[in-house]
């Protein structure tokens, strides 16, 4: 029996490298980092009654190991008279608590929020409930279905680009690109959301391509941040590429395995599909916000 669970969990490893658009694919990658921990448990209890087996599972105990460890490592920088911090968060159709978003980004001095699956129902509560005076400056727009994404911001904004859209090429939800007009300090911040891969896998990996071709050709001396409900885990290759050369502040912060999706529902959360990606800023540091009314949690990071 160990050697049977041991066998699949490190097959379900091994799919990390699979960079395949297929649904049931996508989501046994999701689940990776169960796989990992069950592949380093049974090794663990092999060692007493099963030694060749464990010498055998030796490899990928160690690598599972070494992929589990990772995200416990932090690599920040002290907090200092330059920090800023970004939020993301899907509010599944604007069904958010308007109250307790705008409290967490209130506490956490969030100065530029990107709000995805942002109805106008939606924006109107968190407008009433004080989001107006806390970020004045927005650009995206709401939209009646899972497509409306903004960006609101301490600063002035100025909009680049409005993004893809679910009507257009099927690709992604819109995703605007803005510049964040920071005083002596100014960055490029993009709001994304493909399709999820299990409705659109190829769709889904179309559009992390683009994304990463996007970040690839955007100036590498620009300071850059790519925010919101990715639909991918760091398990993912297609998120591995779009992330490739930034920093996930979660990660980076030492924050461990983060789990953003699903929230308030029988399952338990068991995978990061929300993140906040920078490139050219340090990490001071970072972590989730569970929010009522969303089966996401917020994800906020304290940059330089």
């Amino acid at each position: 029996m160990l050697g049977i669970t041991l066998a699949g969990a490190t097959v379900g490893v091994a799919t990390r490298w699979a960079d395949l658009a297929q649904r049931e694919l996508a989501v046994v990658q999701s689940l990776v980092p169960i796989c990992e921990a069950t592949v380093v448990v049974v090794t663990l209890l092999s060692v007493w009654r099963h030694r060749r087996l464990a010498l055998v599972a030796a490899v990928p105990a160690l690598v599972s190991a070494g992929l589990l460890a990772a995200p416990f490592l932090p690599h920040t920088v002290p907090t200092g008279p330059g920090d800023v911090t970004v939020m993301t968060s899907n509010l599944e159709f604007g069904q958010a608590d308007a109250t307790q978003l705008v409290a967490a980004a209130t506490a956490r001095s969030v100065a530029v929020l990107v709000l995805v699956e942002v109805t106008p129902q939606g924006l109107s509560r968190l407008d009433d409930a004080g989001l107006r005076e806390l970020l004045p400056y927005a650009a995206g727009s709401p939209e009646a279905d899972a497509s409306g994404t903004m960006v609101r911001s301490r600063y002035p904004l100025d909009l680049l680009s409005t993004g893809g859209g679910a009507s257009g090429l099927q690709l992604e939800f819109r995703q605007p690109l803005v510049r964040v007009e920071r005083p002596g300090a100014p960055f490029v911040i993009k709001a994304i959301h493909p399709l999820p891969p299990t409705g659109w896998p190829t769709s889904w990996r179309a559009s992390l391509r683009l994304l990463a071709d996007f970040r690839r050709a955007r100036p590498t001396d620009e300071p850059l941040v790519l925010a919101g409900d990715f639909n991918a885990s760091v398990d993912h290759p297609a998120y591995r590429e779009v992330a490739e050369g930034m920093a996930d502040v979660t990660r980076d912060a030492g924050a461990g395995w983060t789990r953003t999706w699903p929230q308030d529902v029988a399952l338990p959360p068991f995978v990061q599909l929300d993140h906040v990606l920078v490139r050219g800023m340090s990490i001071v540091a970072a972590g989730t916000v569970h929010l009522d009314g969303t089966d996401h949690a917020a994800v906020w990071g304290t940059v330089r």
